[in-house]
This record gives C-alpha cells, structure tokens and sequence, in this order.
C-alpha cells in the first residue's frame, strides 16, 4: 500500500500540487530522481508489455479460423447469435463470464482476453 501512495505523491508532484512539494522536500534530490525515474521506467514497461499482447477479437478470430470453428460454436461462451456477432463486430464488450467461457473453451489467455480493447459504444 505504501508504494501505491508513493507514486500518487510522484504524479501530485510532477502535476505542482504545493502540498506534494513540501512533503516530499526533505528527499535529497537523488532519492526523489530515482523515484521519479522508477515511475517512467514502470510506465514504460507496462506499454511496452500492453503493446505486445494481440487484440482479443483478433486473437478469437484468428483461432476460429486455425480451427475451422463458426460463430455458432461460440454460442456457448458467448450466447445468443446475436451477442456472438456483436462481440466479433465490435459493438459490444466482452463480460468476465464470457473471457472465462474462452479462456475455457479456446484456450486464449486471460491476460489477452482482459485487456482493453476498441469497440463501438451504445
């Protein structure tokens, strides 16, 4: 939990909160550079590992097509037809019942089925 309040101070201190400023004035500048420099190195790698995971609707698609399965054998996982085809289109978002239904079924990883991902909202 600490280090949790230690980057919200960095980020209040890097936006000019006065309060931040004084609170955090007695680090040495060498301990509030490492932890602001930790900050951007934590960030950076969180990109960068967002940045590799596939799209989960491509992710589906692709292994629907590698196994030759149809929007209908997703009924399961998803539902109706018409939710399976909205989920494919984009319209709408996956439910956790649903990534835990394909995570199941597909063998996709959460992790890729999780992440935020475009979709045209209502």
């Amino acid at each position: 939990m600490k280090k949790i309040a230690i980057e919200d101070e960095i980020e209040q201190y890097l936006a000019g909160n006065p309060a931040v400023k004084e609170k955090l004035a007695d680090l040495s500048k060498d301990e509030l550079a490492e932890k602001v420099i930790g900050r951007i190195q934590a960030y950076e790698l969180e990109k960068i590992r967002r940045n590799k995971l596939p799209d989960p609707i491509e992710e589906i698609q692709k292994i629907m097509r590698r196994r030759g399965l149809t929007k209908n054998d997703l009924k399961g996982c998803i539902g109706s037809s018409g939710n399976v085809c909205d989920i494919l289109a984009r319209r709408r978002p996956l439910s956790l019942k649903m990534i835990r239904n394909l995570h199941d079924f597909l063998g996709i990883s959460a992790e890729v089925l999780i992440q935020p991902y475009e979709y045209a909202k209502r």
